[in-house]
């Protein structure tokens, strides 16, 4: 039975990763700092900015699956560490230690478009960290999903209160992907040949026609606020110093939106449908 090793186990993403690979009878050992809350074969306390807990991890295991990285979460920013500090540095140290065990393969959690948006400190970060992974000699894929359904539940939340906040004019396409579907991804990678895999969801939408979605799903008329990229970089400008990573994240978000951010089509799963599971729980 391969044993693969999973980073960012703790995450949405990395439970479905763990959960993926269960059910196709993998064992799975997990790295994280806090890993007790997780159902894994193997549970190592661990913190990819500390190299010296890492040593040791990847002894034995058949593959890395990397879904770790800074919380994207609005509420999970009590740490205060940046994302060149996790997704980069964080993820070259678990690379560093795949290296000296020989591990016979890595499969990194990336984003689509990382290099069209390497002006934001989110994408190159994990820019740096793909260029630094195809230049190991480890066999490896990138796997790049476009936005993740999970990040679009901050725009269902807006349309309950009543809000649709629209960065520009709406106009830029994407085709946001379930989780779970990027797991399944991440674990067809691990026998691939493929060095990049750039997926997304079923649907290609407009940012704004995403907002709308949200609002008819809640049955509610949309009431749209358009908001000019300039004037809101012009508005998170002070977190520079009160908080960076939250500039980051919000920074990502303005750039992430003035693009079309469109990859092949992947994953099954549709936005409408999770955006109606989760109003409950709003």
């Amino acid at each position: 039975m391969p044993t693969i090793l999973v980073a960012g186990a703790t995450g949405q993403l990395g439970r479905c990763v763990v959960r993926e690979l269960k059910q196709q009878g993998h064992s799975v050992r997990v790295i994280a700092r806090h890993p007790a809350s997780i159902v894994a074969d193997e549970k190592l306390q661990a913190d990819l900015t500390n190299p010296d807990t890492l040593n040791g991890v990847c002894k034995n295991v058949d593959a890395v699956i990397s879904c770790a990285g800074a919380s994207m979460q609005m509420s999970g920013f009590g740490n205060r560490q940046s994302f060149y500090q996790v997704d980069w540095q964080g993820n070259a140290n678990l690379l560093a230690e795949a290296q000296r065990q020989r591990v016979p393969k890595f499969v990194y959690v990336s984003l689509a478009h990382a290099n069209e948006l390497r002006r934001v400190e989110y994408a190159d970060a994990h820019a740096r960290f793909a260029e630094a992974l195809q230049a190991s000699g480890l066999p490896h894929t990138v796997v790049s999903p476009t936005g993740f359904f999970g990040f679009m539940l901050e725009i269902l939340k807006y349309a309950k209160q009543g809000r649709g906040v629209l960065i520009g004019n709406g106009s830029c396409r994407t085709n946001p992907i379930h989780e779970a579907d990027v797991a399944r991804a991440c674990v067809e990678a691990l026998a691939s040949n493929e060095r990049e895999l750039p997926i997304g969801g079923p649907e290609t939408f407009t940012r704004k026609e995403i907002t709308e979605l949200a609002f008819d799903v809640l049955g509610h008329t949309p009431k749209l606020m358009r908001v000019a990229p300039a004037l809101f970089n012009g508005l998170i400008a002070p977190l520079k110093l009160i908080n960076p990573r939250l500039h980051a994240l919000m920074a990502f978000g303005v750039a992430v939106t003035q693009i079309d951010c469109v990859a092949p089509r992947y994953g099954t799963q549709r936005l409408r449908d999770y955006f109606a599971a989760a109003v409950p729980r709003l």
